[in-house]
């Protein structure tokens, strides 16, 4: 029997999967966003552990990206089914291309004073110099304070926001789509950018979503107050069933039917949904 190991990116859809199935045992070494609760024999749900699906997939991001397996399941992440990768890893790959990027600060995150410099030079393009900057009041003015992330490591936060932009202005085709960190589709991260659960406390919301959607008085805003619930990332299940009863309640009072256009994967409650 040979003992030649196969590259990850020259072995077969077989070996692939039986590759993730294998990286799956290694139980707390997987990132906590790849685990799921597992389905038992009985056919009841047990506990979370990592899910060789999930693993597969990240793993397959990282060759198409030309990173190790390994490399991709520590800084690529699957967020509500959008891909996104560390800005450290976003760095390596857009340099390993031949791109040119330089990343400095100068300032006190603390004084206001701050900066995060991002600066790129294509090799296609050598005279042109794309720059991203972020500041504090930058991130103030995005409603990014507010955010446990940026609380605990506003200045790592910036730079990483600095390096994502300019990535995404100057080589996102050395990117292949993967263009955004986990951080900046809403999941909680690090000092280092790694993807974490349980570990932060969450923030409070930036509204008082319950009474806004109890006290208004009107269906068309009630849309408009879910709309930006969910643009804040502040859209809970709890909040969601409480603003379909609000919106019920008001139909009624008013006679009027409720339209009500959900998110793609959100069926409105009572709708059936064909296999």
């Amino acid at each position: 029997m040979s003992t030649e190991i196969t590259p990850y990116g020259a072995s077969s859809m077989g070996e692939r999967q039986e590759y993730a199935r294998t990286i799956a045992q290694a139980g707390e070494l997987i990132p906590r966003g790849l685990w799921s609760p597992m389905r038992k024999q009985d056919g009841t749900m047990g506990p979370p552990a990592p899910n060789a699906a999930k693993v597969l997939l990240v793993m397959e991001y990282g060759a198409m990206l030309g990173f190790h397996p390994i490399a991709a399941l520590s800084n690529i992440a699957v967020i509500d089914g959008k891909p996104a990768m560390s800005a450290q890893l976003m760095a390596a790959k857009v340099r390993s291309s031949g791109v040119k990027l330089r990343v400095t600060t100068q300032g006190s995150w603390k004084d206001g004073t701050f900066e995060a410099i991002a600066e790129l030079i294509r090799p296609d393009d050598p005279d042109f110099t794309f720059r991203a900057v972020w500041t504090r009041e930058r991130a103030e003015r995005a409603g990014l304070l507010n955010k446990d992330n940026w609380k605990h490591y506003g200045e790592n936060m910036a730079k990483a926001r600095a390096i994502s932009e300019v990535a995404r202005e100057g080589a996102q085709d050395y990117l292949l789509g993967v263009v955004y960190t986990p951080e900046e589709l809403g999941a909680a991260v690090d000092e280092g950018g790694q993807v974490i659960e349980g570990e932060i406390e969450p923030s409070e919301p930036s509204r008082d979503w319950a009474q806004l959607l109890q006290n208004e008085t009107d269906i068309e805003q009630v849309k408009v107050l879910i709309s930006q619930a969910r643009e804040a990332g502040e859209m809970t299940d709890k909040l969601q069933s409480l603003a379909f009863a609000r919106m019920g309640s008001l139909a009624r009072e008013q006679q009027a039917p409720v339209r009500f256009e959900p998110a793609d994967d959100e069926p409105i409650e009572g709708e059936s949904v064909d296999e």
